[in-house]
């Protein structure tokens, strides 16, 4: 049977990851002058997000999963004799990490090992679908050579969405990596007039799918997105992954989440929660809740 191995930008819950034994590959984190590696650690988490360790002033930085790290684990797995591993990571057009885990794969595969190397082209919460559909092809017998062509067309039609909570947070996180999408400008008339973007994030990049006044409202819309798709009958997969940037306790107190898990059940579609991967609490900015979802 395939073994799946994922980065810590995928959004899944712990208990998940650890119920399928599925190892992780961690992003670098900088604070400072310290770094440490993103292992998905819920009291790590936890502590990142309550102790509100991501604002403004902090220099806070991410960085791609090194191929020294890569290969300690999966030469472990194959140690270990699995035959056959699928390593998934975050859109390789945002990260290093998916080269990274090609070169390793291209030096430890031969007669005792396949491994292959899927580009999920989406992050965070998408991440969290996708390896939810992976698994579901892993129980069906699927190899990893098949898995690969299936989840690399699945990635393609995932689409991810953000509600942004501080778009002055964005913006600096923009800036610090030479990107432009959201001027000073932008982000002075939105806080002005309390306004806030639902960020969509796919294969071809990311852009703006709607913006709404207040951040209750944000949130709504946000939910409402996935809640369309649901009721048209429109999804590929009977599932959604919400993850959230802060204490997982608090998502409940989102507005508009406890409607979105109502219409979920009576849809039969299976709401999977998640802390937000430190990468993505750090890139999209604290309190920010993110869904992903795959539809026609």
């Amino acid at each position: 049977m395939v073994q799946l191995v994922v980065d810590s930008g995928c959004d899944l819950p712990d208990e998940f990851l650890r119920k399928y034994k599925i190892p992780v590959l961690p992003h670098r984190v900088s604070m400072g002058k310290d770094e440490f590696g993103d292992q998905r650690n819920p009291a790590q988490m936890s502590h990142f997000y309550t102790l509100n360790l991501l604002d403004r002033s902090r220099p806070v930085k991410t960085g791609p999963a090194g191929e020294t790290e890569i290969e300690g684990i999966l030469a472990k797995l194959v140690s270990q004799g699995h035959e056959d591993i699928v390593v998934q990571t975050i859109n390789g057009a945002n990260s290093p990490t998916y080269n990274n885990a090609v070169n390793v794969a291209e030096k430890l595969s031969g007669d005792k090992a396949q491994i292959t190397a899927v580009d999920s082209h989406t992050v965070f919460s998408g991440q969290g679908l996708l390896a939810l559909y992976t698994l579901a092809l892993i129980q069906k017998g699927l190899n990893g050579a098949q898995i690969k062509s299936r989840t690399e067309e699945f990635g393609r039609k995932t689409v991810g969405y953000a509600a942004i909570k501080d778009v002055y947070y964005l913006r600096e996180r923009g800036r610090q990596k030479n990107e432009k999408s959201v001027s000073w400008l932008k982000a002075f008339m939105a806080r002005s007039l309390n306004l806030h973007p639902i960020v969509s994030m796919t294969h071809q990049g990311s852009d703006v799918a709607d913006t709404v006044k207040t951040f209750d409202g944000c949130t709504r819309r946000l939910f409402q997105l996935a809640e369309e798709k649901m009721v048209a009958g429109e999804l590929l997969m009977p599932a959604v992954v919400v993850s959230f940037a802060g204490p997982l306790k608090d998502l409940d107190k989102v507005p508009g989440f406890k409607a979105f898990e109502k219409t979920a059940t009576e849809h039969k579609v299976r709401v999977y929660r998640s802390v937000m991967s430190l990468s993505g609490g750090i890139n999209l900015g604290p309190g920010t809740v993110s869904l992903a979802i795959a539809a026609k």
